[in-house]
């Protein structure tokens, strides 16, 4: 796991109540390819913003760090030999006074290691990977890069149900309106006002129809309000955190059990959502690639494409995430 220091942590001056830190990681990280990543692989949503700045460039989003709304923004900056460096800036609500304690900043550098992979030994990866040609193929076109994941595991399974078989612009639309009409926290930073997704609790409450006339399907707008009831009465079975740490395959079972759930949707929560480790999509264009890259009849079964990347163990979301690449030619 990368070391991640916290150095130079200041408050804001002036009338804006916050804190700027920097983070210093103890291997090399691309930034700009993770921002590209984040941009382009899906796992962005519409509470992201980017942009550039004098210090690099940066992506920025509200998030709730225990019960208080702030505005996180996390800069690259210049890498060392030994080192590479993000800054990340936690802005509190306009109607707080408070600077964020110690708690709420180790939150936030919490979430920015699991957002962009920090957590990963990619010596490890580089290891589980070189043990086959295929496999030291994605290592020598694409380690060391990481992913950048979805925000979380609620917010991406959401936005992941919302957005499946339908136009990405429709489905950028229903998030909005999802948001708009039913986020329960909203926070104001700077005088502009900023919205969350809607807790599992208030969207087991939306009534299907009331969701027909934000334009969902009649299927969608069962399966919304079905999934998040089903999250709160077996939060056993659904915790996010023993998911986690389940195998890959009994983690993405369970995932499959939720209303709106299929195998593609519960592969990819786990590997971007929950950031499990080790997880491979079943997907036709990845069968096609692996079996490609094993010399195989590109038409394999999904159980043959399983067998083969089984190998990659224990880190096959990392051989998921190189092998996209390869198939869309990064």
């Amino acid at each position: 796991m990368v070391a991640v220091q916290l150095e130079d942590l200041t408050p804001f001056e002036g009338d804006v109540p916050g804190v700027r830190a920097r983070l210093r990681l103890d291997t090399e990280i691309d930034f700009h390819q993770q921002l590209e990543s984040l941009r382009n692989s899906g796992a962005n949503d519409i509470l992201d913003a980017f942009g550039q700045a004098s210090a690099g460039e940066w992506v920025e989003r509200p998030v709730k760090l225990g019960e208080r709304p702030f505005l996180l923004r996390i800069t690259g900056l210049p890498a060392t030999g030994e080192a590479s460096f993000v800054a990340i800036s936690l802005t509190a609500d306009d109607h707080y006074g408070e600077v964020p304690g110690d708690a709420e900043v180790q939150q936030a550098v919490e979430f920015a290691s699991r957002r962009f992979g920090w957590e990963l030994d990619m010596e490890e990866v580089r290891k589980a990977l070189s043990v086959n040609e295929y496999g030291l193929d994605l290592v020598g076109r694409y380690w060391p890069n990481r992913p950048a994941n979805l925000a979380g595991p609620w917010e991406g399974l959401l936005r992941t149900v919302i957005s499946n078989q339908i136009f990405p612009g429709l489905a950028v639309k229903l998030q909005r309106s999802l948001v708009d009409f039913y986020s329960e926290n909203t926070a104001t930073f700077q005088g502009k006002p900023y919205k969350f997704y809607p807790s599992v609790e208030r969207v087991a409450e939306i009534a299907p129809d009331d969701l027909l006339g934000l334009r969902f399907s009649r299927q969608k707008a069962r399966y919304i309000p079905g999934l998040a009831q089903m999250l709160l009465d077996r939060p056993e079975r659904f915790d996010w955190q023993k998911l986690k740490r389940l195998p890959g395959a009994e983690a993405v079972a369970i995932l499959d059990e939720l209303p709106g759930v299929g195998p593609w949707t519960a592969h990819y929560v786990a590997m971007r959502g929950l950031t499990h480790p080790d997880v491979f999509i079943d997907e036709g264009g990845l069968r096609k690639t692996i079996a490609v890259g094993f010399n195989r009849p590109p038409d394999i079964s999904g159980e043959e494409a399983a067998r083969l990347a089984s190998v990659f163990a224990p880190y096959r979301s990392m051989a998921c995430y190189f092998s996209y690449m390869k198939m869309y030619q990064v």
